[in-house]
């Protein structure tokens, strides 16, 4: 009887220990987040109202909440009983993104693992660092070289339904979102996605899963998987992530008994990618053949997160830069000028080292990257407490947002931040910026590893439709909307004309 009881107040007293030290977290926490500037919020929603409403609206009320704070650096936000602490000063955005060690992914990214998994998007710890040395090789210039027939290839079917609406009005957003994907899907996975069945419902299950996310991404209750679970749109996502995960399966299985057929004694990365073009799925295969920690299920994790992450960034990222250059016509005619000095009027095939000679275009693509970066914030959770540049402690557990959007657009860090200037990623004009300054791919050990695969894609575009058409402008810059979603997203149609050169 005397043993039961002890092991009774032993529980009793753990439990007290973790109850109190919990409430101890949670007041510093309060404290701590609340001595933070931010709007006063209301009881039990805190400052989730303010991020209620259509998705431009949202967007709005984040700028001004921005601005209202932009002389501190920092301000909190309430949702409901979630702390939000927005940074949009470089040397924070240093503390938070260049040490991987002390964040990890907040609850907001959660609603994206029933397509992707533990990809190296989602995966954090020793886990992220395997995958992460696991992947790098795979953006290494000797494979992304062997890319650029597809990409071009890609480019010139959309110059073919461009050549179908000259002098129109056209909304490019439909024509570039299905050309990178196409290009993504093909370059990760060595499939086309022709007008097939399964590819047309692969297509529209990649849009409708964004959608969700989307919907669960403004509507915070959602992101608490017990309410989800409650909801059309949990059963909905869920047939969507059976036939994605279905395609991509697929696609490995038929991909793998190619590869062991062709590559039966290649244990060599060198050998290997000099014998035919190669998928990134072959390089995961490859690198399980070598005994890497990956079993098929990781394979279709790292392949789904290279669809997710490097066609809706690379789709908006040409969008803009279409608008941006149909309303600068002196920038586009300079990217022209470029075009003919490599090329001159011969309508062969770019190669690798054609689009890295492109200048002026990457700065274009740069500048536009700074005025709408595709990934308009990044949230990390932290697991230690960090101090702002402004003396502020952002508590441990808490989400610090690094507002990348409006960091870009400061006037301390950007002359004359809205006017659309190349010139200002001259290497002469970079020397005195702060690293942290200009971060359209995030930044620190947790950048995107696939940046230069999505400049080179983009170039190549742009390459062949400026070899073709001067595109004119039918919405103007100011009369574009932008609206809150995990990318940057145009509210509503982005028209441009496309008449043909002579």
């Amino acid at each position: 009887m005397f043993q039961f009881t002890s092991i009774i107040s032993i529980i009793f007293i753990l439990f007290f220990y973790y109850a109190f030290e919990s409430l101890k977290s949670c007041i510093h926490i309060i404290k701590k987040v609340n001595e933070f500037p931010g709007r006063k919020g209301y009881p039990l929603l805190g400052n989730s109202m303010e991020f209620w409403g259509s998705p431009d609206f949202i967007f709005k009320e984040i700028r001004k909440s921005i601005n209202e704070y932009v002389s501190i650096g920092a301000f909190r936000s309430w949702l409901f009983f979630y702390p939000v602490i927005w940074l949009h000063e470089p040397e924070d955005m240093e503390k938070i993104l260049g040490a991987a060690a002390i964040t990890e992914k907040p609850i907001l990214y959660q609603s994206l693992r029933a397509w992707l998994g533990k990809g190296l998007l989602l995966s954090s710890g020793q886990h992220w660092h395997t995958r992460r040395k696991m992947l790098t090789p795979t953006f290494h210039f000797n494979i992304l070289r062997n890319f650029i027939s597809i990409l071009i290839r890609e480019s010139r079917q959309m110059v073919e339904i461009i050549e179908q609406h000259l002098n129109e009005e056209m909304d490019i957003t439909p024509m570039i979102f299905n050309f990178t994907l196409d290009s993504i899907c093909e370059t990760s996975m060595g499939v086309r996605l022709s007008s097939t069945k399964e590819a047309d419902s692969y297509r529209k299950s990649v849009h409708k899963f964004g959608q969700i996310v989307y919907e669960r991404f403004i509507s915070s209750w959602k992101l608490i998987d017990f309410i989800f679970f409650f909801t059309r749109d949990y059963w909905n996502q869920k047939k969507l992530v059976k036939v994605l995960h279905k395609f991509s399966n697929d696609v490995i299985a038929k991909r793998k008994l190619d590869f062991h057929s062709n590559y039966e004694d290649d244990t060599d990365l060198n050998s290997f990618h000099g014998k035919k073009r190669v998928a990134l799925l072959d390089m995961l295969l490859l690198a399980q053949r070598q005994g890497e920690d990956i079993d098929d299920d990781g394979i279709r994790e790292e392949v789904d997160t290279f669809m997710f992450a490097g066609h809706d960034t690379t789709s908006v990222c040409l969008t803009f830069t279409l608008m941006l250059l149909a309303n600068n016509r002196n920038c586009q005619d300079k990217i022209y000028e470029e075009i003919l000095t490599i090329f001159g009027k011969d309508d062969r095939e770019p190669n690798y080292n054609d689009i890295q000679e492109l200048k002026y275009m990457e700065r274009c693509i740069k500048e536009s990257l700074r005025l709408y970066p595709s990934v308009p914030l990044i949230g990390k959770q932290l697991c230690e407490d960090v101090q702002t540049k402004n003396g502020y402690i952002i508590p441990k557990g808490c989400t610090a947002v690094a507002c990348i959007y409006d960091m870009h657009r400061k006037a301390d860090l950007y002359p004359e931040p809205l006017k659309f200037d190349p010139d200002r990623f001259l290497q002469e004009n970079c020397l005195d910026r702060h690293p942290y300054a200009y971060i359209p791919f995030s930044a620190g050990p947790r950048n995107c590893i696939g940046q230069k695969f999505a400049l080179m894609e983009i170039k190549c575009a742009l390459t062949e439709i400026l070899r073709r058409f001067i595109i004119e402008p039918v919405d103007l810059t100011n009369d574009v909307r932008c609206m809150a979603d995990m990318v940057l997203r145009p509210h509503g149609p982005v028209r441009v004309k496309f008449m043909q050169r002579s």
